[in-house]
């Protein structure tokens, strides 16, 4: 009995070692675990508001977003590729300023294992210049770049007698029918313009050729730019056109006025918000037919070390039911290339109240986009349009300049950029 209450006691005792020690020995709190940081470079407001509603159902991963100008960005791409600087996981590009980039080397094939991006739901209609030598797309088209003109209601009521979308675009069916009613609207409204800057009937142009500017070396069918210098000649001897550069506070402020009956106009532009300055607007096709304008792309660069939650990311943002839903309802609303909303009833209603309630999506669809003028990616295209614009700004401060003066001027300052380029004979 002794030896019982003996090993008893030592039980207890144990036990009570035992449970003390449980106890009051500090507890071991877990470690929050760490989220995975993906890295995106852009410049609005868009992608990280989208991220912030994709982190509630995703509070493991963070964003570092890196705020880079547009006008900046190819600069600095190009600098972290040459030093050899790490690239973000998500590359938003915009479509007309890839020169020097080769994006199937760069960025992952997205339609290979393990991401399959499903291309038929995809709605853009220059899917070739993001392709590899596979034929496979190593990027997602999300602003689309199908253009049309943003009108003044007001003017059109003025001088047509309606501010009917689709009449306006009737009317101002052609460049021909630009200047020459232009010309019974200058006689009408001697301080009103057709576009407030020379600039603004040039992207139009160049965005409606069909066929490359540039390939092997070789300018093809030169005698494109001489038309578009002959018309912008037209344009401004007749005074139809501000002496404003694009985008400029000037060029700005003229929104805000009834002085000017057109501009060029996108969906993404629509986004940004410029047209919120107590006009009434409308939307119609361009004269001469839709043109391509900016819109931007998402890749991803092959060095991303968080490939995987890019793409889930990207797939929510850009290839879903839930990410079209956002873009159309974040900010002033636009439509992207998830081609399967478009199925949905009611989806393809953009209805903006700046532009007098007209329903954008209808006239996009209809008009915009099945017209515009498809033109393959050629060589050294951004830089192309660079020396075509600062000739049109040559123009605009030497209004004496001829179409065909401006013309030499533009052949001599690409020459003076590309030594080696070659011309198609007319």
């Amino acid at each position: 009995m002794k030896a019982y209450r003996i090993v008893f006691l030592l039980l207890t005792l144990t036990l009570a070692l035992f449970l003390y020690g449980a106890f009051s020995a500090p507890r071991m709190t877990p470690e929050p675990s760490q989220k995975e940081v993906i890295t995106v470079w852009g410049w609005d407001d868009f992608l990280p508001d989208a991220f912030a509603e994709y982190q509630k159902s995703h509070p493991d991963v963070a964003l570092n977003y890196t705020v880079v100008e547009k006008s900046e960005y190819l600069q600095r791409f190009k600098l972290a590729l040459a030093l050899n600087q790490p690239l973000p996981d998500i590359c938003i590009l915009e479509s007309e300023t890839l020169d020097g980039i080769n994006g199937a080397e760069l960025f992952l094939d997205l339609e290979a294992s393990p991401y399959f991006l499903p291309r038929q739901e995809v709605l853009e209609f220059r899917l070739a210049q993001f392709e590899n030598e596979l034929g496979h797309l190593w990027a997602v088209p999300a602003t689309l770049s199908a253009s049309g003109v943003a009108y003044n209601r007001t003017v059109a009521q003025a001088f047509l007698a309606t501010e009917d979308p689709v009449q306006v675009g009737i009317v101002f069916s052609s460049w021909a029918d630009v200047i020459s009613k232009g010309m019974k609207f200058k006689e009408q409204f001697p301080d009103r313009a057709m576009f407030a800057s020379l600039e603004d009937a040039a992207v139009m142009l160049f965005g409606q050729s069909r066929t490359p500017y540039i390939q092997n070396n070789t300018l093809l069918q030169p005698y494109r730019f001489l038309n578009a210098f002959q018309i912008l000649d037209a344009l401004q001897e007749a005074g139809l056109v501000f002496s404003l550069q694009q985008y400029s506070p000037q060029w700005m402020n003229s929104l805000e006025t009834d002085q000017v009956f057109f501009y060029p106009c996108s969906l993404w532009l629509m986004s940004m918000g410029i047209f919120h300055t107590g006009q009434a607007w409308g939307f119609t096709r361009a004269p001469s037919g839709s043109f391509a304008w900016g819109g931007t792309v998402w890749a991803i660069p092959k060095t991303s070390t968080h490939a995987a939650t890019a793409w889930e990311f990207m797939q929510t943002v850009l290839l879903s039911p839930s990410g079209a839903a956002y873009a159309k309802n974040h900010g002033t609303g636009t439509l992207i290339s998830y081609s399967p909303a478009y199925n949905e009833e009611g989806y393809s209603d953009l209805i903006m109240e700046d532009f007098g309630g007209q329903n954008i999506g209808k006239m996009y669809l209809d008009q915009i986009f099945p017209e515009v003028q498809t033109r393959p990616a050629g060589e050294n295209e951004a830089l192309l349009k660079e020396v075509y614009l600062q000739t049109v700004r040559a123009m605009i401060g030497m209004p004496e300049m001829n179409g065909e003066q401006a013309y030499a001027l533009f052949l001599e300052r690409l020459h003076q950029r590309l030594p080696d380029l070659q011309e198609e004979p007319a």
